[in-house]
């Protein structure tokens, strides 16, 4: 390693460690479509911070716009337990029905507790809901469709298209207090 790429990884903030992927908890609803991709962990020089960045089988980035990028559930679990990848994702459209809500920082698992706007998020749309990859925060998914584009307010994000949403299969637990 030349002195100029020592001196950039050392100013890095450690590479994120994703969940595991537990494969038995994602639904069937979803497994069944064929928008997923795997994804990896990428740091960006210019953002300095590290970021998922969504990749097709062959390991070259893939597009929420081009469903050729895109991979049944089964081939991309597969590629997933291969190694080299830190995730799965599914890419959302319009035509799945599917929304899929991203809150961040909202669970402390130190304490095993969610901040109360989550909480009621959650309780709110009782839908599918496991863990983000960092295990701080929450996926929601649940049918239905939105306005056009998508709608982000602080640390809550809607997407019904044009996204792609990190699945992990960590299910919440039945008391979200």
């Amino acid at each position: 390693m030349n002195e100029s790429a020592e001196a950039a990884s050392s100013t890095r903030p450690p590479r994120p460690v994703a969940l595991k992927v537990v494969a038995e908890n994602i639904p069937e609803e979803l497994r069944r479509l064929c928008n997923w991709v795997t994804w990896r962990y990428e740091f960006r020089e210019r953002a300095k911070k590290w970021t998922k960045v969504p990749h097709q089988l062959d390991g070259k980035n893939a597009r929420t716009n081009d469903s050729s990028t895109w991979a049944p559930y089964e081939a991309v679990w597969k590629r997933y337990e291969e190694g080299g990848f830190d995730g799965i994702c599914i890419v959302l459209t319009t035509e799945m029905g599917i929304i899929g809500v991203d809150l961040d920082h909202c669970y402390n698992p130190q304490t095993n507790s969610f901040e109360s706007w989550a909480t009621k998020i959650i309780e709110h749309f009782n839908s599918y809901s496991e863990l983000s990859p960092s295990g701080t925060g929450v996926r929601i998914f649940l049918e239905g469709k939105l306005p056009a584009g998508g709608h982000k307010k602080e640390n809550i994000e809607i997407y019904s298209t044009g996204r792609y949403l990190t699945v992990t299969g960590h299910l919440l637990q039945d008391d979200y207090s």
